[in-house]
């Protein structure tokens, strides 16, 4: 090794730093504006807010003192939703008449249209992916993703019979295989990433996970079937533990997923190290459940009392301002501690290495952007996240 490649080795940093800087009030108050101009504008205002979301979310990521940029745009969005539309609804319709006309074949027609719309939603999520990856940059260099989401949406429900046929004991190997395909078709640049991670490595680190789910779902199925043959309402305690285990099992499955997933994503030489723990996320996932809980018990009791005690018309206006009103507090809720907190939890729990092998980057050539039909389709399919 010669004198000038150990300078560089010298000057270029083992690890990176990557924290995020933004704080709650700020998100807090754009969810607030954004759900209450939701409703005022019948769901439309979801395009400009999503935006808005992600400018966050990415302006307030800091890798190594330059901040992540989001570049797309609302009417973006709405252009996608909008085409996604045109081309989905002959396709509902059809749905709604085959069944209408055939009904003796109906349950076999609606298993082929629900076959349809399962390959179809993995395509959007595969499209809506790509958009976004597009619309990231760093440094002023964007981030691309080749592929088809043809391939993708086929090895998903391939791999999703496998799974289902072995009672998800297949789903590491499944989301290694996908994340694979994925990955190698993803890019920082002309930087191509990879995902090293295997189902293996998944699988006994959650094994625990798998069996508790599979003892907490066996209750919530046989209480009420034990019910249907004793007529004893015991068996229905059976269902009591059910809620507060599956939260318990799917926020530490979720840290898990995560952890696996940050640690085996490569974009050439940079890797992701974090120090995330199997209980990070579990208090966030109990403050959603609890203030959401409180919020349904609040807005129930609200509605009661006016439509039981007001004029009849002014009673239905007020239960109808409930039920708005929860619907605002589960976006916000939901979009804080299921998006913003997670995010940030995640996004320090990391530590970046080998970043000095991406400053040589050049942009592809052949990197066209994507339009946002696929987040047009995701929306559509209620697949697009925030």
């Amino acid at each position: 090794m010669n004198d000038m490649t150990v300078d560089a080795a010298q000057r270029a940093p083992e690890s990176s730093d990557i924290v995020f800087t933004g704080h709650d009030d700020e998100f807090r108050d754009l969810l607030r504006k954004g759900a209450l101009l939701e409703i005022v504008t019948f769901g439309f205002y979801r395009f400009w807010l999503a935006t808005k979301i992600r400018q966050h979310l990415w302006s307030h990521t800091v890798l190594d003192g330059d901040a992540f940029a989001y570049l797309g745009t609302a009417r973006e969005l709405l252009i996608g939703f909008l085409f996604a539309i045109a081309i989905l609804a002959p396709i509902y319709l059809a749905s709604f008449l085959l069944g209408v006309e055939a009904e003796r074949a109906q349950s076999f027609a609606s298993s082929l249209f629900g076959v349809f719309f399962l390959t179809f939603w993995q395509f959007a999520i595969y499209r809506a992916r790509r958009y976004r990856l597009h619309r990231t940059a760093w440094r002023g260099l964007r981030f691309h993703m080749d592929g088809s989401g043809v391939s993708y949406a086929l090895r998903a429900m391939g791999w999703g019979f496998v799974s289902i046929v072995t009672l998800g004991l297949a789903l590491p190997w499944m989301q290694a295989a996908l994340e694979r395909y994925k990955m190698r078709h993803t890019y920082y640049g002309d930087l191509r990433g990879d995902f090293i991670a295997t189902g293996g490595s998944f699988f006994k680190q959650g094994w625990l996970l798998w069996i508790g789910a599979a003892f907490t779902a066996a209750a919530y199925f046989v209480g009420p079937v034990l019910y249907e043959l004793t007529k004893q309402g015991a068996w229905l305690l059976l269902m009591l533990p059910t809620l507060p285990a599956l939260v318990f099992i799917y926020a530490r499955f979720k840290a898990l997923q995560w952890k696996w997933w940050l640690e085996g994503v490569r974009i050439g030489d940079v890797r992701a190290a974090s120090t995330l723990e199997r209980h990070a996320l579990t208090k966030n996932y109990w403050i959603f459940v609890g203030l959401f809980f409180a919020s349904l018990l609040a807005a129930g009791i609200g509605a009661a009392l006016a439509i039981g005690f007001l004029p009849k018309i002014l009673g239905v206006v007020l239960a109808v301002f409930f039920y708005l009103a929860l619907i605002v507090q589960y976006s916000i809720l939901w979009r804080t501690y299921f998006v913003q907190r997670v995010w940030r939890i995640v996004v320090n729990s990391l530590t970046i290495h080998n970043l000095h092998t991406a400053q040589e980057v050049a942009m592809r050539l052949d990197a066209s952007p994507p339009t946002a039909l696929g987040e047009g389709f995701a929306d559509s399919l209620d697949v697009a996240g925030f």
